[in-house]
């Protein structure tokens, strides 16, 4: 075994030898040097971050089709997602995202605080695979769901950023902010809205997301929004309308961007509130130095490994040139030299 180590140890070092005088070794140096690459470094550097928590509304209301991007006829959850890709995809670097739904008066956080780029696909395709078949309730109470995501934001020290058309179910003239009021501040937030201005009927679909229906007024008191309607409603037949003006006070079956009501929850939380048509206008709003932070970040350090390698690359590449040019000055230093002895002699 003692012959077979110094055997190899032999061939080793005239390996060694011939790649120092060629210059093979820098290409040698550049792959051992590439090799930490596929472990995925980090380096912690002071950056400017801008983390966040992005809430989407999958309520029923998300699925009616009034928005013209990136087609006529577009539901508005899929402007929403599109929304929250592209916002993500714009934050720099280092920033920590992390996604919530909601829908009721309960918004689930589907995965804590992420670095955006290292875990971008990832986080991607958790977006592009919301789809209104997670909704575990059809009602919305969207002042309750801002208070409730402040909440959320605040523990893990996010700003908010929350994608809704505002469309309460059982719907209300007015919010009531007291709650939302108390937490003015807390946070950073931006409060995105999407749907037309006009009303249209909220759809029913099928598994496929095909529209079936629409909702009717009588659909809207049996989901028990009109308590005082709800006796007249059950002994209507199936199939059966109710006598005319009888529901005109029911309104849950139709919905539009709820400007007004919007505009009082930005007032109560101090959340600017800007309405998108495009996932453009998204990344145009969340462009603000307000929502930034200078912080200890990770960051990919894969590209210092790069560098180093390339520069050896670049050393293996011209080391003839290089060797040429040292041999040419140590032969001009030593003629310089020897010069110099016989004339002191």
């Amino acid at each position: 075994m003692h012959h077979n180590l110094k055997h190899w140890w032999g061939h080793f070092r005239v390996h060694l030898r011939h790649a120092i005088q060629n210059g093979a070794i820098w290409y040698w140096l550049a792959a051992l040097t590439l090799l930490p690459v596929w472990f995925e470094p980090q380096s912690q550097l002071q950056s400017v971050v801008q983390d966040t928590l992005f809430v989407i509304d999958i309520s029923e209301s998300m699925n009616v089709r009034d928005v013209d991007y990136p087609k006529p006829q577009t539901d508005r959850l899929t402007l929403a997602k599109l929304a929250v890709r592209e916002g993500m995809a714009s934050l720099p670097c280092g920033s920590k995202v992390s996604l919530g739904l909601f829908a009721g008066d309960e918004v689930t956080v589907l995965f804590e605080p992420l670095e955006v780029c290292r875990h971008f696909p990832a986080i991607e395709q958790v977006v592009s695979g919301l789809d209104r078949r997670m909704r575990w309730i059809g009602d919305s109470w969207v002042t309750n769901v801002l208070t409730a995501a402040i909440v959320e934001a605040d523990k893990r020290k996010l700003n908010l950023v929350m994608i809704t058309d505002g469309d309460e179910m059982p719907q209300r003239s007015a919010p009531i902010v007291t709650e939302l009021a108390k937490l003015r501040g807390k946070i950073k937030g931006l409060l995105l809205g999407v749907g037309g201005d006009a009303l249209q009927p909220i759809p029913r679909l099928n598994q496929k997301d095909e529209i079936i229906g629409y909702w009717t007024r009588e659909d809207a008191v049996l989901e028990g929004n009109h308590p005082n309607l709800l006796p007249t409603v059950r002994n209507l037949a199936p199939g059966e309308r109710a006598p005319e003006g009888m529901l005109d006070e029911v309104t849950e079956h139709i919905s539009s961007f709820n400007k007004v009501f919007m505009q009082a929850l930005s007032q109560a939380s101090g959340f600017a509130l800007v309405r998108i048509n495009t996932p453009t206008d998204a990344v145009n709003a969340l462009k603000n130095s307000d929502f930034q932070k200078q912080a200890m970040a990770e960051r990919d350090a894969r590209w210092i490994f790069g560098l180093a390698a390339a520069v050896f690359i670049l050393i293996g590449w011209f080391f003839p040139i290089i060797r040429s040019f040292f041999a040419s000055w140590l032969l001009a230093k030593f003629r310089f030299s020897s010069k110099v002895k016989i004339l002191a002699k």
